[in-house]
């Protein structure tokens, strides 16, 4: 997850782990995050579910949700 505060998209490292560890869901996703920044707004979680579901209605981009977590890592000062 420290990719993240180096610029990699939130959506390539998600997937990237998600090929790796085949268990891990949104839900998992959104645990890995708080615990690597726990600062970062529960609004990351939901928008990472979000992202992951889009057979529930939502329609998520891989821009979207990459423009989303680097806001809340803006946000919560983990980047600048």
């Amino acid at each position: 997850m420290k990719d993240l505060v180096a610029g990699v998209p939130a959506s390539r490292l998600f997937r990237e782990l998600m090929r790796e560890d085949r268990s891990i869901d949104a839900r998992e996703l959104g645990d890995i995050l708080a615990d690597e920044f726990p600062d970062i707004s529960p609004a990351a979680s939901v928008a990472i579910w979000k992202w992951m579901n889009p057979s529930r209605g939502y329609e998520f981009p891989d821009e979207q949700i990459d423009a989303l977590i680097s806001h809340y890592l803006k946000e919560a000062g983990y980047t600048t």
